[in-house]
């Protein structure tokens, strides 16, 4: 894709330097506004295509086969989530040992 947008920009540049000195004119606020509006149209033009791929290949995961089991406390002062695998003490710190021992 950037190649492609490369050599847009490269036979534009090529094709504005080529014009014949005899043709040249003074320049107008029409050929400003016109100037802009192509700009913006081209840019416009180049992110919907630069961004086309994004929608082709998402992946949604299956739901899960089971509801996972509910928290629980194994000894005083610890409590295990079953959805996340890990342990915490009651101040909220994780407790690798018993993560470990649980899971």
């Amino acid at each position: 894709m950037r190649g492609t947008l490369a050599r847009l920009a490269l036979a534009g540049a090529l094709a504005l330097s080529m014009t014949v000195p005899g043709l040249a004119r003074h320049w107008h606020s029409d050929d400003t506004a016109a100037l802009v509006g192509g700009l913006v149209l081209g840019g416009i033009a180049a992110a919907a295509i630069s961004h086309d791929h994004h929608h082709r290949d998402q992946y949604i995961p299956p739901a899960p086969a089971y509801q996972p089991a509910a928290p629980f406390s194994p000894a005083r002062g610890v409590v295990c989530y079953p959805r996340e695998g890990a342990c915490y003490d009651n101040d909220g710190d994780f407790l690798p040992s018993w993560t470990h021992r649980v899971f």
